[in-house]
């Protein structure tokens, strides 16, 4: 079984990095000082690496941990947009389209993918790129493929920031 660190980033529990914090306390105090009273420079020598080791894990274990929390944010917040998406779907055929509030939610995302996740995220949410639409060419027809290929970019980008 190979280690997989992407697998890891998801399953880092705040005791895992506790322990790890833990063993390097251990190894930084109780176990360097005793040694070195002993005059055991080995054991010295030895528990100084592990303290090193272990606060190492320690923030490396904070990193990943912080880093997929980061984007738990991020999927929850394109989620809500998702929603939006659905809500504005079903007024499709209102008379007159909500063109005003279909442009508004397509600046609120460009805005967030721009300030949070960077300008490549924020260009492929209006690249419809290897998409297949049908429609008339009509205004509701235009309105429906753009959120309907914006709501797959969003799929898209949620399912980035899940790996």
């Amino acid at each position: 079984m190979a280690f997989d660190v992407k697998k890891m980033t998801k399953l880092i529990p705040d005791w895992m990095v506790q322990v790890a914090w833990f063993a390097a306390g251990i190894c930084a105090t109780g176990a360097f000082w005793y040694f070195l009273s002993q005059k055991d420079y080995t054991g010295t020598v030895l528990t100084g690496l592990g303290a090193l080791i272990f606060a190492g894990l320690a923030v490396y274990l904070h990193i990943r941990k912080d880093g997929s929390a980061r984007k738990h944010v991020h999927r929850e917040q394109l989620a809500a947009f998702l929603t939006e998406a659905q809500r504005l779907r079903t007024r499709i055929d209102e008379v007159p389209l909500p063109i005003g509030d279909h442009n508004e939610w397509v600046d609120r995302i460009d805005g967030y993918l721009r300030q949070n996740l960077g300008k490549a995220y924020e260009v492929r949410f209006s690249d419809f790129s290897g998409m297949i639409f049908h429609g008339d060419g009509s205004e509701r027809s235009v309105m429906s493929r753009s959120i309907d290929g914006r709501s797959r970019r969003l799929n898209e980008f949620m399912s980035e920031l899940s790996r």
